[in-house]
């Protein structure tokens, strides 16, 4: 939820270190990082540091705006720390030390690298874009005393200049021929009309503020009178200076449209946008890649899940024919709320995972705001602050996430033993071992959804668990192994689309036949399914090829750990010094002692 505000971020300030020991060494330098892009960016810094602005001696409350001359700046700066950092001597120091600063200064290197593409990110992505999350975080800004209020009122004037600044890059970006297609910034457009035209009983920015007010008047944080007043002052906030922004922002998107209605094209279609492809997804994984090996790799395991697909079927032809005429027999688990979901999860990981201790794992459940319903995930978790792993948040959209597996295995990618366990065990792990951590600083999409991707696939196994349990028949394996091997194929398929379209410039009528495939064939699915792939470059991979990374890894350390390998030391591994390149955790597998 954060990538988009550190695009235009960067603000880094010139490092200057005194020699000391190499731990402290490296860890002024994550500090560094980490104080000065969180300077820049009030919005983000509350979310992930705790009371950030009121003890601290970090400037007034801002947001970033873009601009040439700022960005170019930034760039120098950060080179200075990419220099400082790979001049460490790390020779004689513990090797975790070594590992992450491997991680950092490789992401470091491969963001310079994309630096030199300028015009390629899309912060007004269609899908994932600043039009969608500043609602998310606007919306759950948490509200814990007046000190936030009066935070949250200082940063509502400040987006009209966040939002001019990435409209300004938008400009440019249209002066060099790389502006979105009509189609793409039109699904923009619509989607910031739609939080400017509602009524506002359904607005979100004014009903979840008075919901967090109401708790803290409950609370007696805030009188009556004050309750009052911070409800009028966000209202005219809200009504005079938020969405006049985001009705200026879809005015200026319009005014860059080209007229042609040309159709969205891959990053192929413009100059060195091979090359640019490949860093973003080696970047995105953690690893130096090649775009066709990887596909290679993808179509490799497309082809035995379907043929282990069809083995099931073939072999079980009575109990699927069945299944079509009465699928909601074959699934128990819809008698499962989301926390009974997750309380389940939490109990039946610990065959394979370590919980140092449950309690350290708190969270709640909430439901997403109905009208923010069109414009979020089926769920999605908050990463809690740097400095408190306690605040743990999972949000379900109940109108796209239906009950029963669905639900299930959603849940395990976000909460246990997806996303939360993950941040959570990774945070205590650093903690414990006095490591500097890159979260927050670091974006390794390839490690953070890959491995909840895993877990995700791990989970319909513990769903059978649960369904014997709920049910007393154990047939329902059948069903989630199907599914299961549904949503390998379909993930592997959108992943080897994407290679096709960003790296060989595959139009729609060249993924026709690869979704007819998989029962994808109105023309209209197909738009959709081409639309999302080519606004969101790089998705898929940060899920399946991440997936397909930490195989390469599980199954290289059952090669080198041998009758030492375990289940629960794996995942240890890959979770206690938490977002890394997979060339470091690859190198920590062949490294490991016992």
């Amino acid at each position: 939820l954060f990538c988009f505000l550190v695009i235009f971020s960067l603000g880094l300030t010139s490092f200057v270190y005194i020699h000391t020991s190499p731990k402290r060494e490296l860890q002024a330098i994550t500090a560094s990082l980490l104080e000065d892009s969180l300077a820049e960016n009030s919005l983000m810094q509350h979310f992930l540091i705790s009371d950030s602005l009121k003890d601290s001696d970090l400037p007034t409350v801002t947001m970033p705006v873009y601009s040439k001359e700022s960005e170019a700046a930034s760039l120098q700066k950060l080179q200075h720390i990419y220099d400082s950092l790979i001049s460490l001597d790390l020779t004689k120091a513990d090797p975790s030390l070594a590992y992450l600063r491997d991680s950092l200064s490789f992401y470091l290197a491969h963001s310079l690298q994309m630096s030199g593409y300028e015009y390629f990110e899309e912060p007004f992505a269609p899908y994932s874009g600043v039009q969608n999350e500043l609602p998310i975080l606007l919306t759950e800004f948490a509200l814990r005393d007046k000190e936030d209020i009066e935070l949250y009122l200082q940063i509502l004037p400040l987006i009209p200049g966040y939002l001019e600044g990435l409209c300004q890059y938008e400009k440019e970006k249209a002066e060099k021929g790389m502006f979105m297609s009509d189609a793409c910034a039109d699904m923009t457009i619509a989607s910031m009309d739609h939080f400017c035209q509602l009524e506002d009983i359904n607005n979100p920015f004014l009903t979840t503020f008075e919901g967090r007010l109401e708790t803290l008047l409950a609370d007696r944080i805030i009188t009556e009178e004050e309750y009052t007043d911070y409800i009028d002052e966000n209202e005219r906030l809200v009504t005079t200076v938020l969405l006049p922004a985001y009705e200026k922002t879809g005015d200026a998107l319009t005014v860059l449209k080209s007229g042609t209605n040309a159709t969205q094209q891959g990053l192929c279609a413009y100059d060195n946008g091979k090359q640019y492809y490949e860093i973003k997804i080696s970047t995105i994984l953690g690893e130096d890649v090649n775009a066709n090996s990887l596909k290679n790799a993808f179509s490799r395991q497309l082809m035995a899940d379907f043929t282990e697909l069809n083995q099931l079927l073939e072999s079980n032809p009575a109990y699927f024919v069945n299944l079509l005429n009465d699928k909601g027999s074959a699934d128990p688990l819809t008698a499962l709320s989301p926390e009974e979901c997750l309380e389940f999860l939490k109990k039946e990981i610990s065959r394979d995972f370590a919980f140092a201790n449950v309690d350290q794992y708190p969270y709640v459940v909430k439901d997403v705001a109905p009208s923010m319903e069109d414009h979020t995930n089926p769920a999605y978790y908050f990463t809690p602050p740097i400095d408190d792993s306690t605040q743990n948040v999972i949000y379900v959209n109940r109108s796209q996430t239906p009950e029963g597996i669905s639900l299930f295995t959603t849940l395990a990618h976000e909460g246990f033993p997806g996303h939360l366990y993950q941040s959570v065990t990774s945070a205590n792990a650093l903690a414990s071992a006095n490591l500097p951590s890159l979260a927050g600083i670091t974006y390794f999409g390839g490690y953070t959804e890959g491995y909840a991707t895993y877990v995700e696939f791990m989970s319909y196994e513990y769903a059978k668990t649960a369904a014997t349990k709920l049910s007393g028949q154990e047939n329902a394996s059948l069903y989630y192994d199907y599914l299961a091997y549904n949503r390998r194929i379909c993930l592997c398929l959108y992943s080897i689309l994407d290679i096709m379209i960003h790296y060989e410039g595959a139009g729609i009528a060249e993924i026709r036949p690869y979704l007819h495939r998989i029962g994808i064939t109105s023309d209209e699915d197909i738009q959709s399914v081409y639309d999302y792939i080519v606004s969101e470059p790089g998705t898929y991979i940060a899920y399946y090829g991440g997936y397909i990374k930490i195989l390469e890894c599980r199954h290289l350390a059952m090669e080198h750990w041998g009758e030492n390998f375990s289940n629960k030391v794996f995942h240890q591994l890959l979770l206690e010094q938490g977002p890394q390149s997979f060339e470091c955790i690859k190198n920590r597998i062949k490294e490991k002692t016992f």
